[in-house]
């Protein structure tokens, strides 16, 4: 009985520790069908939302640096360049963008994506310079925490983004997405 019970546990034990993994890769699957409700059900919104506003807006007040000091015109056009970011992100920061990104894309509504335009290409050429990334193809991830877990994805410039997944009790959930932004650091 005591092996049983010690079984079970350490099996538990198993299971929580692959959760993170089996639910980076339900969304990889939910991507890849394009199935924007399977999707949904794994990201927070309202959170990789705000990560990017934060991030963005941290960036264009960085790139402004001690203008805005000098210059009263340089306050008013970040104002405006706030509310222009905040626009964007909700207009992009959907599944379909989401699902654009985990594929090394940049998200754009309303512009096909490379993979519609490989249905079109398909049956007359070999080789398809439009033939879409798997989503989060060549990846990395691990634990940072042990309620924090991040895939780490690298574009065609070898530039990283990084997908955020937090414990919700017992799920995780995509909370946030770091863009690689700051050049600056990189160059050092």
């Amino acid at each position: 009985m005591k092996y049983l019970v010690a079984l079970l546990a350490v099996a538990a034990l198993g299971y929580l520790a692959a959760m993170p993994y089996i639910t980076v890769n339900q969304i990889r699957e939910a991507a890849d069908r394009r199935d924007s409700r399977a999707l949904a059900q794994h990201v927070e919104f309202d959170s990789v939302r705000q990560s990017l506003k934060d991030q963005l807006n941290a960036r264009l007040l960085q790139g402004l640096g001690g203008e805005i000091k000098q210059n009263p015109f340089t306050a008013l056009g970040a104002a405006f360049a706030n509310m222009m970011v905040d626009g964007l992100v909700d207009t992009y920061m959907t599944p379909a963008g989401i699902e654009q990104l985990m594929r090394g894309e940049t998200p754009a509504p309303g512009i096909p994506s490379r993979s519609s335009s490989q249905n079109k290409t398909q049956s007359g050429s070999q080789s398809d310079p439009y033939k879409p990334n798997k989503p989060f193809s060549d990846a990395s991830m691990g634990y940072v925490s042990p309620n924090t877990f991040v895939v780490t994805m690298k574009d065609e410039n070898e530039e990283e983004a990084r997908f955020i997944l937090r414990r919700r009790g017992l799920e995780w959930k995509l909370t946030a997405i770091v863009l690689p932004l700051d050049n600056s650091k990189q160059a050092k």
